[in-house]
């Protein structure tokens, strides 16, 4: 992705399985024309999962119970 962009959080949090919270981020360029682009085509857009407790970032909603430093054992 160019690095011209703004970072956009999309507020929706989602639960693990275990409970774990994490929040769906969407980033997209500045120059992208509307949201409804957006909506229609994958081009000039991030999405990531972002761990609330410890902000780690994965590109799909899984893996975060082993690798989160914020998890107890």
């Amino acid at each position: 992705m160019a690095t011209k962009h703004t970072k956009h959080d999309s507020g929706v949090a989602e639960r693990t399985p275990t409970g774990h919270e994490i929040l769906v981020v969407t980033e997209w360029d500045d120059d992208t024309p509307s949201l409804e682009t957006l909506t229609q085509f994958d081009q000039s857009r991030r999405r990531v999962w972002r761990c609330v407790q410890c902000g780690e970032e994965r590109t799909e909603p899984s893996g975060f119970e082993q690798d989160c430093p914020s998890q107890s054992a």
